[in-house]
This record gives C-alpha cells, sequence and structure tokens, in this order.
C-alpha cells in the first residue's frame, strides 16, 4: 500500500487551488468595462496565467538543468504581449556559468533582458531588470552562429553579466513579420551539465506556492496596470521629461526590456466614433515601432483573425514618411486600420525599439467613422 500522501504535498495543493479562488475573485471586483466579452476573457486570463505560472515555475524553474523556452503564444499572453514578438524565458543562478549558442534570424531586434525574481517579487531589495543587451553587441559570425557565455565572472568573448540578484533571462525576438521572417534557433545550457535531482514533495510543495505567488502578482498587475491607465484616454502618453523618467523607472521595476520606450493610453469611443493616431518617425534611425490593442486584463486581442496591431514596415506610410492609424469598432474604408472588434473601450499600447529616449509622441484624434468614409 503507498500510504497517505505526504501532508506538506496536500497543503501545498490546496494553497495552489485557492489561490486561483483568489484571482477570479480579482477580477470579479475589478474595474472594466463589463461586456460579456471582458468577462469572460477575465475568466479565461485566471486559467491561463495559471497555467503560465505551472510552466514557469513548476516545469521550468530549475536553474541547474535550464531551459530556454518559449514563454508566449497566441493563447497564453503576458502583461501587453506583443503579437510581433517571440518570447524566450529561462530560469538562471548567477552562482552558476551558461552557454547560450544559437543562430540569428531575420528580426530586426533580439534583445536580452537580465532580472530578478519574477515568482517572488516582493522579497525586497532591487527587483527588476539588472542588465540589457541585444544581439548586435556581440560577435555573430557570417552564418549567423553566436555563443554567448552568461556568468558572474567576466569571461572572454561574448559574455554577459549576472549580477547579484539574477533569476532569469528574457528574450525578446521582435519581427516586421512574424510569419515570413526567418526565427532565431537557441540553446541554453548549464557549462558542467544539468545537474538532475529526484523530485521530492517538499520541492514540489514549494513550486506550487511560488507558482501562486507569480499568479497573483500577475494578476494584481494587469488589473492595476488597467487602473492606472484610467487616467488618460485617447492620448498616447510622451516619453519626455520627468515623466519619462518615472515612466522607464516604473518599466525597470516591472522587468521590461530598457531598449523600448513605451507609450499607452485606454481608448474611450463614442457610438460611431473612431481614434485616428499619427505617428511622426524620429528624426534619426530607429529599429521598429508597433501599436497593440489590448483588452482590459492586459492581452492582445485576437490577433490570429483580427487586425488588433501593426508595425513601422506593415503599415502603409504617407507621403511625408510619417503614419495614420485608424482604431474604429468597424471598418472606415481607410488603410492602416486596428479593427476593435466591436468594442469602444480597451488599452493601446506603442512601442519604440532602440529610437532613443524620447521618439516623437503620437497625435490622437476622435472622428466620427462616418467622416472618414466621405
Amino acid at each position: 500500500m503507498a500510504g497517505s500522501a505526504p501532508p506538506e504535498l496536500t497543503a501545498a495543493f490546496d494553497r495552489w487551488l485557492a489561490v486561483q479562488r483568489e484571482a477570479v475573485e480579482l477580477v470579479q471586483k475589478a474595474d472594466h468595462p463589463g461586456t460579456p466579452e471582458d468577462w469572460a476573457e477575465g475568466f479565461r486570463w485566471v486559467t491561463r496565467i495559471a497555467s503560465l505560472a505551472l510552466d514557469y515555475v513548476v516545469e521550468k524553474g530549475d536553474p541547474l538543468k535550464p531551459v530556454l523556452f518559449h514563454a508566449q503564444d497566441e493563447y497564453r499572453k503576458l502583461l501587453v504581449d506583443n503579437p510581433d514578438v517571440s518570447y524566450w524565458f529561462a530560469v538562471l543562478d548567477p552562482k552558476e556559468t551558461y552557454r547560450l549558442t544559437g543562430t540569428r534570424g531575420e528580426a530586426p531586434y533580439l534583445g536580452f533582458t537580465i532580472g530578478t525574481n519574477v515568482f517572488k517579487p516582493s522579497q525586497g531589495g532591487r527587483t527588476g531588470t539588472l542588465g540589457q543587451s541585444y544581439i548586435d553587441q556581440f560577435e555573430v559570425d557570417e552564418n549567423g552562429d553566436f555563443e554567448i557565455i552568461l556568468s558572474a565572472k567576466r569571461h572572454e568573448g561574448n559574455w554577459i553579466e549576472l549580477p547579484e540578484g539574477t533569476q532569469h533571462l528574457a528574450v525578446r525576438e521582435t519581427f516586421h513579420d512574424k510569419q515570413k521572417q526567418k526565427h532565431s534557433t537557441m540553446k541554453l545550457e548549464r557549462v558542467g551539465g544539468a545537474i538532475v535531482r529526484p523530485l521530492a514533495p517538499a520541492e514540489l510543495a514549494q513550486q506550487l506556492d511560488d507558482a501562486g505567488v507569480y499568479l497573483m502578482f500577475v494578476v494584481r498587475t494587469g488589473i492595476l496596470m488597467w487602473a492606472g491607465a484610467g487616467q488618460r484616454r485617447n492620448q498616447l502618453t510622451g516619453a519626455s521629461g520627468a515623466r519619462h523618467v518615472k515612466a522607464q523607472d516604473d518599466q525597470i521595476r516591472s522587468h521590461s526590456d530598457t531598449d523600448m520606450v513605451y507609450m499607452g493610453t485606454r481608448f474611450e469611443l463614442a457610438e460611431g466614433e473612431a481614434l485616428v493616431i499619427d505617428v511622426a518617425p524620429p528624426p534619426y534611425p530607429f529599429v521598429y515601432w508597433g501599436l497593440v490593442v489590448v483588452n482590459p486584463w492586459m492581452e492582445s486581442y485576437d490577433y490570429r483573425h483580427l487586425s488588433v496591431n501593426t508595425n513601422d514596415r506593415q503599415a502603409k506610410k504617407n507621403a511625408d514618411g510619417s503614419w495614420t492609424l485608424v482604431l474604429s469598432p468597424e471598418d472606415p474604408s481607410k488603410p492602416n486600420w486596428l479593427d476593435t472588434a466591436g468594442r469602444r473601450e480597451g488599452f493601446l499600447l506603442l512601442r519604440w525599439v532602440l529610437a532613443g529616449d524620447a521618439p516623437p509622441t503620437p497625435k490622437c484624434t476622435l472622428v466620427p467613422i462616418a467622416s472618414l468614409r466621405g
């Protein structure tokens, strides 16, 4: 007879179930437009983040047998995902040395972010992004092959420092056309080989608790992001002066890619209304901008079937080199339409990559949809 399950396991599993119920309760209390779609997506969001938490923490969270895995996709999205990005993630230990090998694809940007513990974000001390680099800062051979060592101590050749407090590597591969451009291939390994240990009840119990902490962190953060954006409507926030400095500080605390500048707003459209967004290029070279439409749970709309995002290469340009985008719940018969699928409230996020500290602030104008069809 197997006997009774270890009590630490049953207790941890009960806590894991309870934290999912708590997350759903937060969704029920959250401020959001209250459409049937918003309610359904909110409950589904909890199931998706719970699934992500188990993947990040229980399945792939051991730094002694590291794995660089695809962290988001069309079905599991995390805190304003970008449909143009392929997201990778790996858990690290700064006491270890790792080797990242791969072949660069055709994406214009492949960024490496070193960050603190996302599973226990309330531990105190410095949190967020500890280091940022991108592939063009390293030696890559004529075939696109590269090898980068990640360690606390300096290493000859391509090297990424793992400062004290490092817990993970996040990789963002940003495309102009994710379907047509060749993707990178990458592999992460511990120098000296993986250390494989049998799974112990106490270890799994701790992983379930950590997954619960991560689930609640993401849910609370998403709800707060939506609520905080309510102070500005239909105007993408500029990125200059003290406001920009504070915004970048917030991004560092929230584990963002510091090669990027972010501009966001909630949109609120009246019946028959559209938001026209005029984007001007910076007066200097840049790598990418991309705009995405997001629901109150900070998930991109269903980009598999709707036109909910665009970027500097996909959007049709004006004669002067600028871009005019139209956000509306119905087809405005204009180029660069961002489809809200009938909704009149949501969130927009514009990302600039390697575009300096203060790229131009877009001009946003509410207009009748009928006026665009004239």
